[in-house]
């Protein structure tokens, strides 16, 4: 989904486009599967030599998963409606807030992943680190499914191939909690590594240090 031409930035994503599913990491899955198999959506690795010409044509595309009242996990369509920096060397996915789905009332949807891809497996930056604190404040920090109390985080997944991407891990971003996640794929098997820690201001809410950590999540930490 994009916005007509010298029309203003989407405000909201029609869903769904994946799911139902029955569980989050059923859903989440699905949608780095969905978003990795995208047009540029990963530059590889930086060793590779075509690594600079495959991350300035490479893009992002951000989505939602979200909670139905029929207890299902839905994925939003995707946008790569995008803000360039000003060097013209990467592009950065603006998600709109809000999904508009048809089937239910906007204030049924409970907002539980906010998705992109990050081409060359960079870890979350200060602007989704911001994004999904002010994302919180209008959904709320976590929300109640038939699967417990689930906290709302932002999501970007990586591949380390560009030729044939796949879903290789994700980093993540817990606001409730300050955890930031790293995921990595390992066989059939997954492994989380806490990589850091988000710490705020207590005389300016918009402004937060991360403190680096390396220690395996805790049990708490379902993707």
């Amino acid at each position: 989904m994009r916005p007509a031409p010298d029309a203003p930035f989407l405000d909201k994503l029609p869903g769904p486009l994946l799911g139902p599913f029955s569980s989050p990491s059923s859903a989440l899955l699905a949608a780095c599967r969905k978003i990795l198999a995208k047009p540029n959506a990963s530059a590889g690795a930086r060793e590779h030599p075509d690594f600079e010409v495959r991350w300035r044509a490479s893009s992002e595309y951000c989505a939602w998963v979200y909670y139905t009242p029929e207890q299902q996990y839905v994925m939003s369509k995707l946008t790569d409606q995008s803000r360039v920096d000003p060097l013209q060397r990467s592009k950065s996915c603006l998600l709109p807030s809000m999904v508009d789905d048809p089937r239910y009332p906007a204030d049924s949807i409970r907002y539980i992943y906010a998705l992109h891809n990050h081409p060359y497996g960079s870890s979350l930056t200060e602007s989704d680190i911001q994004f999904i604190v002010s994302e919180g404040m209008v959904h709320g920090f976590e929300s109640e499914t038939k699967d417990g109390r689930l906290r709302l985080s932002v999501v970007a997944f990586f591949s380390r191939s560009a030729s044939e991407p796949s879903c290789d891990g994700f980093h993540q971003y817990i606001p409730l909690t300050g955890q930031m996640l790293k995921w990595t794929r390992a066989d059939a098997s997954w492994r989380c590594e806490q990589t850091g820690s988000v710490r705020w201001s207590d005389t300016d809410d918009r402004k937060f240090t991360v403190q680096k950590v390396s220690r395996p999540c805790d049990r708490s930490n379902t993707p």
